[in-house]
């Protein structure tokens, strides 16, 4: 199915990545046997990737190498994994929710105001995602290069690759040299925009839905709008005869309210063991990736790679609980937009007085905020990410001082 309307980056870079692994959208059988050859591809990478890492893991253990490196990298490799896995295990509800935001969030008529919000989400999308996605592709091409430094000077029997791969063959010889080296760049590259692509698709979905619920408590603000009825001469003539109209456009707003709380409860079901996971492990990613690129003794090719790789965890991070919190935030502030109706004009008929009850009714679901929760343990917000941030600094600071006194003794 092809995205209609006024696309904005951050959902044609998603689109286009979503499209390499083969979980995009179609309309033709050929489109769909594509899609499936690309999953099974991306899979496999992931799956030799992550064979690939644990053999070295192995290997490193039992020769005391860099153990921490090799940590480092199984965790991130198995995080792609997992995600895709989990992807995979809610694709069909993964990709309605991609159209019915298309459909009902994009392809709307707004007015101005409504218009402003929308544009306002798609900047904040564009930004999240470019950062994230650029920061992904800097700690690839770093992986890339970091052997091709590393070999310059070196025999061809020497030749390092992105990733040991612990075989006894001459491996480091042409053309098997570059055989392998092509292979595990496809792999680094599959692995890597499985890490990231999910979590971009999921910040777009947040924050529009976070979106739709400013532009609804904008709709319950300007419910009873006077600006036109005021020219009238007659006041409680004109309430009394529009009041019903009032009414009608109020049981719209709920309709939208509900299908709003509908769509965040798919999102929740979706995404919420991926949230889980990167709420568990990114403390310890970004302590590792900020010991690496820090204090770590590597060359400085290798560094970087995990300087890429702290910058763009603390973005992506900070990208999905951002996410999660404006969700919050703007479902508890329909309340404030049904309250701010001019409830207090309408007459007290008996439509007045089911508008006055059926907003009360609003402002009180509206207190029970819509939030995308941890595996329901927990609802994700900014101050999750401080939490994170502030174990993750802690067990910085334990890794250093451990190191320290190895080093000491």
């Amino acid at each position: 199915m092809q995205m209609q309307g006024d696309l904005d980056i951050s959902m044609v870079l998603s689109a286009f990545f979503l499209r390499n692994i083969g979980l995009w959208i179609t309309d033709y059988p050929t489109e769909e046997r594509r899609n499936k050859i690309m999953i099974i591809y991306t899979i496999w990478n992931s799956i030799f990737a992550t064979i690939v890492i644990t053999r070295d893991l192995y290997f490193t253990v039992l020769y005391k190498g860099d153990i921490l490196y090799v940590i480092t990298n199984i965790l991130t490799v198995t995080m792609g994994l997992i995600k895709i896995c989990i992807i995979m295990n809610h694709k069909e509800e993964f990709m309605k929710l991609i159209v019915y935001m298309q459909q009902h969030f994009w392809n709307v008529k707004y007015d101005f105001r409504e218009k402003e919000i929308l544009d306002n989400c798609k900047k904040t999308c564009t930004f999240f995602v470019c950062s994230v996605t650029v920061m992904g592709t800097c700690a690839i091409l770093a992986y890339l290069t970091t052997p091709l430094i590393a070999n310059i000077g070196k025999n061809k029997s020497e030749r390092a690759f992105p990733f040991n791969m612990w075989m006894n063959l001459p491996l480091s010889v042409s053309p098997y040299y570059e055989m392998i080296f092509i292979v595990q760049t496809i792999s680094t590259y599959y692995v890597s925009v499985s890490y990231f692509c999910f979590d971009n698709v999921f910040c777009i979905l947040a924050i529009h839905l976070a979106g739709q619920f400013r532009i609804l408590r904008y709709r319950f603000a300007k419910l009873c709008d006077m600006e036109r009825r005021m020219k009238e001469n007659d006041m409680e003539s004109s309430l009394t005869k529009h009041v019903h109209v009032f009414y009608e456009k109020l049981k719209t707003c709920i309709r939208h309210h509900q299908t709003l709380i509908t769509f965040c409860d798919r999102l929740e079901n979706v995404y919420t063991m991926l949230i889980f996971g990167q709420v568990l492990v990114f403390s310890v990613l970004i302590c590792l990736f900020a010991y690496q690129g820090l204090l770590a003794g590597a060359p400085p090719a290798r560094r970087s790679i995990f300087i890429f790789l702290l910058v763009g965890s603390i973005a992506l991070l900070f990208m999905f609980t951002y996410s999660c919190d404006g969700v919050i935030e703007h479902s508890e502030k329909v309340a404030i937009g049904a309250y701010s109706a001019l409830w207090t004009i309408m007459p007290m008929n008996k439509s007045g007085k089911m508008l006055r009850n059926d907003l009360i009714m609003v402002i009180e679901r509206s207190r029970r905020v819509c939030c995308l929760t941890a595996n329901k343990f927990f609802p994700v917000s900014l101050e999750t990410y401080t939490t994170i941030l502030s174990t993750a600094v802690s067990y910085f600071t334990l890794l250093r001082n451990r190191v320290e006194d190895n080093i000491v003794n």
